[in-house]
């Protein structure tokens, strides 16, 4: 992110990065973090790293965005998980490639469990033009092994939050989450670092994943 979006705040954009990678990356909570700075003889409050995520999470999923490299004609795999917002639960619908890359754009096929929603959303998506009417859907549950073991690294992260109260903010926050995932999985080394791509998803760094 360029230092311009960091105008006017308190904090150089180095800090601010470290915190929003920190806490989108590890289940820490914000005072967790403003400990860890506290030791580094930096003095941050929890409630304003709260804001610089609420506020920096969208704009990087959308940078991010620009620069992510995916095979449009390739296999997804779709699952949902839940998400509780001011005590009620609400489906967390993700989806990686075949290599294990988190994945939003559209996909040539759609792989997912025989739950009856998703034949529904489907053909209701096609109907409204937001996915593709060539996208095959196949309901094969073996095909989804690897969607519903990534949902666990998330569902850390959630679960280390303490729970949402407000709908916009926790869909920014899991945004940021599903940002720095798949900057941990190296998605975007080519544009970063400049480095042959390679097939195989490597994680770096990311707390409790074994993938």
């Amino acid at each position: 992110m360029a230092n311009h979006e960091f105008k006017w705040k308190h904090f150089s954009p180095e800090i601010i990065l470290w915190c929003l990678r920190w806490y989108g990356s590890t289940p820490m909570s914000y005072a967790n973090i403003s400990d860890m700075l506290a030791e580094r003889g930096i003095s941050v409050d929890r409630s304003t790293i709260y804001r610089w995520f609420i506020e920096y999470s969208p704009s990087l999923r959308k940078k991010l965005r620009h620069y992510q490299f995916i095979n449009t004609d390739s296999s997804w795999q779709l699952d949902e998980t839940y998400v509780k917002v001011k005590g009620k639960w609400f489906y967390l619908y993700r989806a990686i490639d075949k290599q294990g890359n988190t994945l939003d754009k559209q996909p040539k096929t759609l792989n997912a469990d025989k739950h009856a929603s998703y034949a529904h959303a489907i053909a209701l998506l096609k109907k409204r033009g937001l996915l593709r009417k060539d996208v095959k859907h196949r309901q094969v549950k073996f095909l989804n092994n690897g969607i519903e073991s990534d949902h666990s690294s998330i569902k850390k992260l959630i679960t280390a939050t303490g729970g949402f109260k407000i709908n916009k903010r926790a869909w920014a926050t899991i945004q940021g989450f599903e940002s720095l995932r798949m900057l941990n999985k190296g998605q975007f080394d080519v544009w970063l670092r400049r480095d042959e791509r390679k097939t195989i998803v490597r994680e770096r760094g990311e707390y409790g994943d074994s993938s």
